[in-house]
């Protein structure tokens, strides 16, 4: 047991540790030149307590800060009453998320990488203005518990995004891509960026009207948010969800199966437990449009008296980290893949909307699974792409909406708003469209 542990014990009833480590090192590159390397060694520690039946928390830098203990047992003496004990003791996976070759890259590797992008986008497009982020990370995760609780687990993540801003226009196209192994410069991501980027030059929006919609990977957030929000344990406890009474009826359209996937071979977003020490297990979410499962912390679990499915997570909408409370969320989303492409689905859509992102997605009422976002992508009219969306409005509800939809045989994992999912194109039936009266 951590010192930090073994000292909490003759102070408080029970204790948490949660310790990340992280060595990362980030290259930014603007107009195709290089603008920065950095290295970060970066340690965290936040210490969970139960103190006479409530909780309370302290953060420090490392585990050697033993002032936490009474930080944390003074804010346990303000704090609110426990439904739940920390995480006992549990077998978990062993999960392959790691690679030396990756946690020995330097920085001239990762300059190297981005310099083989700008090249090939150079080469064709050079009079846009070329944006590269690259970053090699090599993490460290320690959670512990008096109770019992006992994971480390070690991960490499190396990504890089790369993507230019449309003239004029606010907005930008993007692409990206990750892999625990150290990456390769991804030329057939580069030839998608610059195609869809010349799709930009022209300017096409659709007449207001109910629209059929096919949401790219990477505004695959438009449906996975809302249903991870509606299956969300606090939403269900407090009876709060649009399906918290709905579990084995049909939510969605068919073609849709989701999964939480977190002991998937070969990705960096895998792990083998949660942030409260509770062992990850895979789970279907929503089969063929049946929903299956729900996401429970201790806390959600215990109000819901199921238990923790293993997903209590320092995420939120917008962030992630150490001082962030846990809530239920996925660790790993998997959407199903169909059949079919987004070639074809482009070709079979006589006039409609195809979405890489959608703006203000914040401001909509996603826990009852709706959205309403300004929409960041393209008009297809006669089966092609004839220009981006400008000051174009796309709303929906997944639960009424998503019962029409299609999904493509192609994937890929994106890791944006909400966390990583492995998405495959999804073609809406209809949709609210706003665009020109």
């Amino acid at each position: 047991m951590n010192g930090l542990l073994t000292a909490a014990r003759s102070k408080v009833d029970q204790a948490e540790m949660y310790w990340a480590r992280r060595r990362r090192i980030d290259v930014l590159y603007r107009d195709y030149t290089l603008d920065r390397v950095s290295l970060d060694d970066l340690s965290s520690v936040s210490l969970r307590v139960i103190d006479d039946g409530r909780l309370g928390v302290s953060f420090g830098v490392t585990p050697d800060q033993r002032e936490m203990i009474d930080q944390a047992k003074a804010a346990a003496a303000h704090g609110g009453r426990s439904v739940f004990d920390l995480a006992p003791a549990a077998e978990v996976a062993d999960v392959d998320s790691f690679s030396d070759e990756s946690s020995r890259l330097r920085s001239e590797d990762i300059v190297k990488l981005c310099e083989g992008i700008k090249e090939l986008v150079q080469r064709r497009r050079p009079d846009i203005s070329l944006m590269i982020t690259a970053r090699v990370e090599a993490t460290t995760l320690a959670v512990e518990t008096t109770q019992g609780a006992c994971g480390e687990h070690r991960r490499t993540v190396t990504s890089v995004a790369f993507g230019a801003p449309v003239k004029g226009a606010g907005t930008g196209v993007y692409k990206a891509v990750s892999s625990v192994q150290p990456l390769d410069v991804p030329e057939a991501l580069i030839e998608e960026f610059l195609e869809w980027y010349s799709w930009t030059e022209t300017v096409s929006v659709p007449a207001t009207g109910r629209l059929p919609v096919i949401l790219s990977p990477e505004a695959s957030f438009l449906f996975a948010l809302p249903l991870c929000a509606g299956i969300s344990g606090d939403a269900v406890a407090r009876k709060t969800s649009p399906v918290f009474d709905r579990v084995g009826e049909i939510v969605v359209g068919d073609a849709l199966t989701v999964r939480d996937e977190p002991l998937l071979a070969g990705s960096p977003f895998s792990r083998p437990f949660d942030d409260e020490g509770v062992p990850c297990t895979p789970r279907t979410l929503v089969e063929k449009g049946v929903l299956r499962g729900l996401l429970a912390d201790r806390f959600s679990g215990a109000k819901l008296g199921t238990g923790s499915t293993g997903n209590g997570h320092k995420r939120e909408l917008f962030r992630s980290g150490t001082e962030v409370p846990v809530h239920p969320w996925p660790t790993h989303l998997v959407i199903d893949p169909g059949e079919g492409t987004l070639a074809e689905m482009v070709a079979s859509t006589e006039n409609g909307v195809l979405l890489y992102s959608g703006m203000g997605f914040h401001s909509g009422n996603y826990p009852q699974g709706q959205f309403a976002v300004q929409g960041v992508g393209f008009h297809v009219l006669d089966g092609k792409v004839v220009g981006r969306l400008e000051g174009t409005m796309v709303a929906g509800s997944i639960y009424q909406d998503f019962l029409d939809v299609a999904v493509s045989g192609e994937r890929r994992e994106v890791d944006g708003l909400g966390g990583p999912v492995l998405a495959p194109y999804l073609r809406v039936g209809g949709l609210q469209v706003a665009g020109r009266p």
